[in-house]
């Protein structure tokens, strides 16, 4: 069934590819290509570059594998071999090995003796041919999936593809290897290729249905069952995606309902109540289910059949049961010219359809080969025969006839006391009747669960069949079927099903079925012939022997006759005087008679009244104890539900209270905590008040006793500081002169070197080569003169000359070869020990000059480490011996009495402050309540507690670094909308954020955060209307502070790189500076309107304010105090938008 429905995809994909504007599109795009207005860029090898290679294989993977797979088999014109139609390492073995190379291209252009080596004009042509079948794959895909070839209509990409349409890809590619082009799906729907398609979340939804109610409340799934059975695909246009609301619901529901009442069907269930869309929104299982049975009824047949091909094959089946019937029926009786046909149907059609019409005949066609009557579509099917016979007719393979059980509760008649009857009358009040019937009510059950079993094991016959042939749903179950009357919807769904796949499969039986039906028509024929000639030839023997006999009879006739009349006579005359004799016989028989049977009959009534007030007696005592019995069975049942359903109910009340209760408790626990903890904190902050006040007022009064004893001590420290920082300098230019210049020198001396060298061996090679020619022409000469010498002496002896010459002339030109490949190879064995020597020196040097650099490097970090370690040495010991001789100077001069007091009380609150209320206890508190709670109370009072902590302990930043706490923030963030909860948790969490990404150990932290960016970008989105927050107790709005972080983790060079790549950062960050531009500019004319009105009242001059732009991101550095306004933020949101565009380095116009 699977290879045969993908055959059947094959040949229509043939039939789109091979169609006339495919074919003519086709034709212009090769023109294109050849003509190379199509080309591929030189510097893009897609058979070389295995990045590119899987580029585009990852591209073309995207598609679905089924797609793709009929795609490329359309397009090359061959089957692939592949496991299944899921098979993805197959595709792509061939995408790589036929799309990406071509072997008849590589022998093509192969090198000749080189392997692996190809001639020139190899990549183009491969370049051609990968962009053509590319190009034909992606527009052949788009056009199939328009033209909605597969029947299911799957996906085109893969859900979890990077592109969703075919234009996007086309754009990709374009804009990846093509050279010159810009938009090429423009340039191919110019050729005729136009792609169109693009993939929708409502493609991509899951209509998979689970729980009746809860799946089918949206009406989604509705409305593409309707869309797939009525073949009307603009039903999901009007479609609200996603259905929320539940006026969205009723919308999506309302659209099946009118498409139902169009088709005139009515929507009302079995007691008459109308089907509302509300109650399908309200989960109302009865009626969704009528509704499902509504539409099954309505098109389950019409779609599943094919009435055309079912009234043929109603026709042959016909004709093909009446040959079968004549040529048995001349078997059986030869003189019989025509066997009467039945046409009777005693199906009542109520109001049915006309398929399901043709759907009854179709089953009474096959029916009648076997002798059977089908007259509804519930009785008639519940021992489960009729589907046996019907999936024997076709696929005797599968249900074997001698396996079919024949006794059912439909063969043998039972009555509704699971009495078996056997044609006895009901009427008879014979003694022997009754005790053979109480003989008969023993076995009876017996029968009657033997009658059953095989009603169990026809339906199994047939599930196990349906369960091999496929592509039918088991919908059917012997319990529903068998001892009741089935669903009557069920029988003609269940019906369609299997008309539908047996008329599928029957192409596998036709063609015997046509040898069959042509061999019984001869056959027929062949019979009828012959019984013709047969008859006429008897019809003469018979005309014959009757006019034989005949004569014969009447002569036999006429002797019988006389002889008869003569016995007659004589019989009559005895018999008249035996009747004389018998009447007086007769009369006293009959007298006797009379009085015997009088007293037989008395005697016999007197029995029979007995016996039938004994049969009333017993009859009585039996019912009432089978009554009595079934009442207690009834009482006990009963008991048990009321039990059931009041320990339900107790239970579903006690879980209801519980859950009141626990709500309420939570609720009262969490305002409990929090008013402790508000009281607490409103503790802490009077103590801290009066602390800062005083330690204020104290820092105040030293301040000016300590400035003189500063400057003196700082003016000789950095005297000192200054003097060594001098020589120190000193020192290390002279050291560095020297180096520099020494390095001047051996550069400029191997400078020198080289070039000796370069004009040494050109030198010597000019030197060589002048010395060969010489050689040469001094040889030459020689030779000339001997040979004209030679000649002179030898104009005779013309013959050996002419061998002696060509013999020197050989030797010669022998010599000269040899000493020309011998200079040669002496030359060439010098360029590459030169050359050689070369680069050796070379890397050398560059060896050596690394390491000497690598080593400076080294030595002056090392002195710079050990200087920074002695000053840091020495200011700590001047801060300990200024912070002493201060404390011993003040305390001479100003310990007094209340300032002993309180260094007291600060001694006494440090030794009673528990350990709890410390910040690294809070902060390990504040982490594992806002990962462990969900509630926002809780998650607010975390924030809080981590916005102290991270604002005055570097500490408490790095534990939080260290936690999962920044991620499960950033969770937060993303799951918050625009309310005033959720505005303070995301405000107490940028807060928390600015704290910790301040700190420059703790900053990588915040950024590495998966999706962070990203998630400050929606941040800003989502609060852009709000950018005009400025009230300054509350640290800026949501907007500026997302600004302020987003700067701080771009001030990295690579980070700041790495958010510019992003396209999507850059558009999103220009558009929320034009946005807070038009926003300023705005509010700079509002401002400007009502100091211009307030001048005009007062008759005052006034100046416009312009907005400084600065850039602060490199002043904003953690402040460990307790107080907030130190924290350096920023207000306005123009400032911050242009911080971050400074920081990114992004322009602005």
């Amino acid at each position: 069934m699977a290879h045969r429905k993908l055959n059947k995809l094959r040949r229509d994909a043939c039939r789109l590819f091979t169609s006339e504007t495919m074919v003519k599109a086709i034709k212009k795009l090769e023109v294109e290509i050849e003509s190379r207005r199509l080309l591929v860029r030189r510097d893009r090898h897609l058979w070389k570059d295995i990045g590119e290679r899987q580029k585009v294989l990852n591209w073309l993977l995207s598609y679905n594998p089924l797609w793709l797979r009929i795609g490329l088999e359309t397009v090359y014109g061959e089957l692939i071999a592949l496991e299944s139609n899921s098979d993805v390492m197959g595709l792509a073995i061939f995408i790589l090995n036929r799309l990406l190379w071509n072997p008849d291209i590589a022998a093509e252009y192969r090198h000749p003796t080189v392997p692996h080596l190809y001639r020139e004009g190899h990549e183009e042509a491969l370049s051609k041919f990968t962009l053509k079948k590319l190009l034909l794959l992606v527009c052949f895909l788009d056009c199939a999936k328009q033209s909605r070839m597969i029947d299911h209509d799957p996906c085109l990409f893969c859900k979890d593809a990077e592109f969703k349409a075919s234009k996007d890809l086309l754009l990709a590619f374009s804009r990846d290897f093509l050279s010159g082009e810009g938009d090429l799906s423009r340039h191919l729907g110019f050729l005729g290729l136009p792609v169109r398609h693009i993939q929708t979340p409502l493609d991509e939804f899951d209509f998979a249905v689970t729980n009746l109610a809860v799946d089918l409340q949206c009406g989604i799934r509705l409305v593409r069952t309707m869309e797939l059975l009525t073949k009307n695909w603009d039903l999901s246009k009007q479609l609200r995606v996603p259905a929320i609301s539940r006026l969205q619901k009723m919308h999506n529901i309302e659209i099946v309902l009118n498409v139902l009442k169009e088709r005139g069907i009515h929507l009302k269930d079995e007691s008459g109540a109308s089907i509302d869309s509300r109650d399908i929104v309200d989960r109302h299982r009865e009626r969704t289910l009528a509704l499902l049975w509504k539409i099954v009824f309505a098109f389950q047949v019409d779609v599943f059949l094919n009435v055309e091909q079912l009234r043929e094959e109603i026709e042959f089946l016909r004709n093909t049961h009446k040959r079968k019937t004549q040529l048995s029926a001349h078997k059986t009786f030869p003189n019989s010219c025509r066997v009467q046909e039945d046409n009777s149907n005693n199906f009542s059609p109520q109001s049915y359809s006309e398929n399901v019409k043709l759907l009854m005949a179709w089953v009474n066609a096959v029916c009648g080969f076997y002798n059977i009557k089908v007259e509804n579509f519930t009785v008639c099917f519940s021992d489960g025969r009729v589907l046996c016979h019907l999936i024997h007719h076709y696929h005797p393979c599968y249900v074997p006839l001698e396996a079919v059980c024949q006794r059912t509760t439909q063969t043998v008649e039972c009555s509704r006391t699971r009495t078996v009857g056997l044609n006895s009358s009901p009427s008879s009040s014979d003694l022997v009747s009754q005790m053979f019937s109480l003989c008969k009510a023993v076995t009876a059950s017996v029968l009657y669960k033997e009658l059953l079993d095989n009603e169990r094991k026809n339906f199994q016959l047939i599930n196990a069949a349906v369960s091999d042939l496929g592509g039918i749903p088991a919908m059917i179950h012997h319990s529903d079927m068998s001892n009741t009357i089935p669903d009557e919807k069920v029988v003609i769904t269940y019906l369609s099903f299997l008309c539908s796949r047996l008329l599928d499969l029957r192409q596998e039986t036709r063609a015997a079925r046509l040898i069959q039906s042509a061999w019984r028509n001869y056959r027929l024929k062949k019979e009828l012939k012959l019984s013709q000639e047969r008859d006429r030839a008897a019809r003469i023997i018979q005309k014959s022997a009757i006019n034989f006999l005949s004569r014969q009879r009447i002569l036999r006739r006429m002797n019988a006759a006389v002889f008869i009349q003569k016995h007659w006579r004589r019989y009559l005359a005895r018999m008249i005087f035996l009747n004389l004799k018998k009447t007086k016989l007769e009369e006293a028989r009959s007298k006797s008679a009379t009085i015997i049977q009088a007293h037989f009959r008395k005697w016999q009534c007197s029995k029979l009244a007995k016996r039938k007030r004994a049969a009333l007696v017993i009859q009585s005592w039996y019912r009432m104890h089978r009554d009595l019995k079934q009442y207690l069975h009834i009482k006990q049942c009963v008991i048990k539900i009321q039990a059931w359903y009041r320990c339900q109910l107790a239970r579903r009340i006690y879980w209801e209270h519980r859950a009141k209760i626990v709500i309420i408790q939570q609720y009262y626990r969490a305002y409990k905590l929090g008013k402790m903890e508000r009281e607490h904190y409103l503790q802490k902050r009077a103590a801290v008040i009066v602390l800062q006040a005083a330690f204020r007022g104290m820092k105040a009064r030293k301040l000016y006793r300590q400035t003189k004893a500063v400057c003196v001590v700082q003016s000789l420290w950095r005297m000192k500081k200054e003097k060594r920082r001098f020589l120190q300098l000193k020192k290390s230019v002279t050291t560095l002169q020297s180096h520099v210049r020494k390095y001047q020198q051996v550069k400029r001396y191997k400078e020198i070197k080289n070039a000796a060298s370069v004009i040494q061996t050109w030198y010597r090679a000019h030197v060589t080569s002048k010395k060969a020619a010489a050689d040469f022409q001094r040889m030459r000469l020689a030779a000339l003169v001997l040979q004209s010498a030679y000649r002179g002496m030898e104009a005779g002896k013309e013959a050996r000359i002419l061998r002696a010459v060509i013999k020197i002339q050989s030797s010669y030109r022998a010599y000269v070869v040899r000493k020309r490949f011998k200079n040669l190879k002496d030359a060439t064995v010098k360029i590459q020990a030169f050359v050689k020597m070369r680069q050796a020196h070379k890397q050398y040097c560059a060896l050596r000059a690394a390491t000497l650099y690598v080593q400076r490097k080294y030595r002056s970090h090392k002195y710079t480490l050990e200087l920074q370690e002695d000053y840091r040495k020495l200011k700590g010991a001047c801060i300990r011996i200024q912070a002493l001789w201060r404390g011993y100077a003040w305390r001479k001069s100003n310990d007094t009495a209340k300032t002993r007091a309180l260094r007291h009380s600060l001694e006494k609150a440090n030794e009673k402050s528990r350990e709890e209320n410390k910040l690294c206890n809070r902060t390990a508190t504040a982490i594992e309540y806002l990962l462990k709670y969900k509630h926002i109370s809780y998650i607010l009072a975390a924030l809080k507690h981590l916005d102290v902590a991270t604002r005055l302990s570097p500490l408490c930043c790095e534990n939080m670094a260290q936690s999962r706490a920044i991620f499960t923030i950033f969770v937060l963030i993303r799951s918050c909308n625009r309310s005033v909860p959720c505005m303070d948790v995301i405000r107490y969490s940028i807060q928390v954020l600015l704290n910790v990404s301040k700190y420059e150990k703790t900053t990588h932290a915040v950024y590495e955060v998966e999706n962070s960016i990203d998630t400050l970008l929606d941040l800003l989105q989502m609060y852009r209307g709000k950018a005009g927050d400025k009230i300054l107790e509350k640290g800026g709005s949501i907007f500026t502070k997302t600004c302020c972080l987003l700067a701080i983790l771009s001030k990295d060079s690579k980070r700041a790189l790495e958010i510019r790549s992003i396209p999507r950062a850059v558009a999103c960050i220009q558009s929320l500076y034009k946005l807070t531009v038009r926003k300023h500019k705005m509010d700079e004319e509002r401002t400007l309107v009502k100091q211009k009105t307030n001048t005009l009242f007062s008759r005052a001059s006034f100046v416009p304010v312009t907005p400084l732009r600065i850039k602060t991101v490199s002043r904003i550095k953690p402040d460990w105090v307790l107080r907030k306004d130190n924290m350096q933020e920023i207000v306005d949101p123009l400032q911050a938008i242009l911080m971050v565009m400074d920081t990114l380095g992004i322009a602005h116009y």
